[in-house]
This record gives structure tokens, C-alpha cells and sequence, in this order.
């Protein structure tokens, strides 16, 4: 039966801190013989830990993925950080995984010591969660499209449009994004031979997974840039561009990447590209950031802007005095 003592476990929070390490390394930090270094490597690997010896001078180690789930050695750092994401979990708009994360979260508070779960507390108490009205995301659908990326598999769906119509699709999923209120998957559409971004809560996973795919190597940023335009211009029937008088770091704390593309043109300008429902909305929308901008792209923007300034002026401009009685009925 495997044993396990402090020297065990400090031998596992080294394993842990970085990906190789020397056989000669490992007895020097753990004042130990090569011979009782094997004996605490193969203790650990029959508690469950997947360590692969490493090839080279001296021979060495690494930390492998095991066959199970066995015990982590945590700091008061980690348990914490671990907590306060469970906690987040518990109360995420993916369904099916709050169960999972309350369960998680009792035995991890179970296993520590009290000064830990004082300062877990300590962050719960300290933390509340606005609930929000985003469409939950069942937790199944995220992870068979995990599943389908990590395995390069095409996956049947059935797709519910924005203007309600119901399609049946079958995608090569690349990425899958959450922005903070929803979920999406980035796939090329096999049949359209087109990429889309899909809300996740508007999807339903067809099982089993189809046939496999040959994955593309896209750079996450390039992911990020397609989601953001796919989001918040393309869905929309007005589309605008403007320069804002501000760096893009301000302009980015107004306007999400599910609201707005900001790019970069120089320390203190940056542009701004969104859809819109219509030029009045988006003109309302902009002038009220307190930010100078010049419009780059919208003749019917600059239509409503003006109209909307003219309306604003004459209401500061109009004299003091009591409201007018109502016009008599006749």
C-alpha cells in the first residue's frame, strides 16, 4: 500500500510547481538519496499521480496526468482562489454545473484548516452576485462541444435563429467564448463552408459526434477580433464607425467586446465600430460617454446627431417659467 508522509507531499508540491525536474534537483530540495527519491516517486504514483520520468543526464521527472483524481496539495493562496471559483460556479448561467461546484466546494472546505476556511469566509461574506436575465447554458451542450474540439469532431446541431426560424447545421467547432453574460462557440459551417459565431444557449448538440475534421490553427486575438465583430456589429442593421478623443483602454471600460470593436490609432485616439437597432439609438448611445468623437461612417448618423443636437439645444435654450396649462379639450 502506498505511503504517504510530509516528505511524500512535499515532493508533490515541487512536482507541481514547474513542469521538469532534475533527479538531482529533487534529492538536493528534499535532502534525500536518489534511491529514496524512486521510492517517494512510486509512492505517489500509486496514490493515482501520472509521473513521467524524464530522459537525460541524471534522469528526472515530471508531472503527468493521472489514471484518477487524487489528492492536491494546496496553499492558503490556492484553496482560496479555488473556493471563490467554485463559488462563482455555483452561481454561473451554466446549468447543470451549480450542484457539482456546492458539492466541490463542501469537501474542499471540509479538508481545510480553519485559518483557510476563515479567509474563504471572509471573501463570501464580502462578495455578492447580481443576477442577471442572460439565457442559461446547459452544461451538457458545453461540454460535448469541448468534446468535439478537443477531439476534432464535426457536430450535428439543431440551431434556433435570431428571428426564431429552427435550422439543423453541422459544424467544425474551433473555440468556445464567453464574454461574461453568454456563450458562444466559433465554428466553420461545413455545409456553407463559412465561419459563424453561435450562442450556445440557442444550440442543441446532436450525438453522436460526425465525422472528423482536419482543425485550423487560428491565434486566439484572431478569435477574439471575430467574435467581437461577429456580436456586436454584423447581427445589427446599422453599422457605424467613429474616431473617440479618448485612449482605447477608457473606451474600452464603456464598451464591451459584445457591445463594440475598439482599436488602437495612437496614445490618446482610438477607433470605435458597433451595430445599431438605429442611428438615433447609436447617437444617443455615444453622445452620452462624455467623450469628444468625429463620425468615419454614417451620413444617417450625422442626420440624427444633428436633429438630436438641435432638439437638446432648444430645450436648454427655452425660457425659465412654469409648464403651460394644458390645451383646452374640445
Amino acid at each position: 500500500m502506498p505511503r504517504t508522509t510530509g516528505r511524500t507531499l512535499d515532493l508533490l508540491g515541487l512536482l507541481q510547481t514547474r513542469r521538469d525536474w532534475s533527479g538531482a534537483e529533487l534529492c538536493a530540495r528534499l535532502g534525500v538519496s536518489a534511491r529514496t527519491l524512486r521510492r517517494d516517486v512510486d509512492d505517489l504514483r500509486g496514490l493515482g499521480y501520472g509521473i513521467d520520468s524524464v530522459p537525460g543526464v541524471g534522469g528526472g521527472y515530471r508531472l503527468g496526468i493521472g489514471a484518477s483524481v487524487p489528492p492536491l496539495v494546496l496553499s492558503t493562496e490556492e484553496a482560496v482562489a479555488i473556493a471563490v471559483g467554485l463559488r462563482a460556479a455555483a452561481s454561473t448561467t451554466v446549468t447543470g454545473i451549480e450542484d457539482a461546484a456546492a458539492r466541490a466546494l463542501v469537501k474542499l472546505e471540509q479538508s481545510l484548516s480553519a485559518e483557510t476556511r476563515e479567509r474563504i469566509t471572509a471573501v463570501e461574506r464580502a462578495v455578492l452576485t447580481l443576477g442577471g436575465s442572460v439565457e442559461p447554458v446547459d452544461l451538457d451542450t458545453v461540454v460535448t462541444i469541448a468534446r468535439a474540439i478537443r477531439d476534432a469532431r464535426s457536430l450535428r446541431i439543431d440551431y434556433t435563429r435570431h428571428d426564431g426560424e429552427e435550422v439543423r447545421r453541422t459544424i467544425q467547432p474551433h473555440r468556445i467564448v464567453h464574454t461574461g453574460s453568454r456563450w458562444y462557440v466559433v465554428a466553420r459551417d461545413a455545409d456553407r463552408d463559412a465561419w459563424r459565431t453561435l450562442r450556445l444557449d440557442r444550440l442543441v448538440p446532436r450525438l453522436p459526434l460526425a465525422e472528423p475534421f482536419t482543425p485550423q490553427r487560428i491565434p486566439d486575438d484572431a478569435v477574439r477580433e471575430f467574435t467581437s465583430r461577429s456580436i456586436s456589429v454584423a447581427p445589427y442593421p446599422h453599422r457605424y464607425r467613429v474616431r473617440m478623443h479618448a485612449p482605447a483602454a477608457r473606451v474600452s471600460a464603456l464598451f464591451g467586446p459584445e457591445v463594440a470593436r475598439v482599436t488602437v490609432l495612437d496614445a490618446s485616439s482610438c477607433e470605435l465600430e458597433a451595430g445599431a437597432a438605429s442611428p438615433e439609438q447609436f447617437a444617443l448611445y455615444i453622445g452620452t460617454t462624455g467623450i469628444g468623437f468625429d463620425v468615419l461612417e454614417g451620413d444617417d448618423l450625422r442626420a440624427a446627431l444633428t436633429e438630436i443636437g438641435e432638439r437638446l439645444l432648444r430645450a436648454a435654450l427655452s425660457p425659465r417659467g412654469r409648464a403651460s396649462a394644458a390645451p383646452p379639450t374640445p
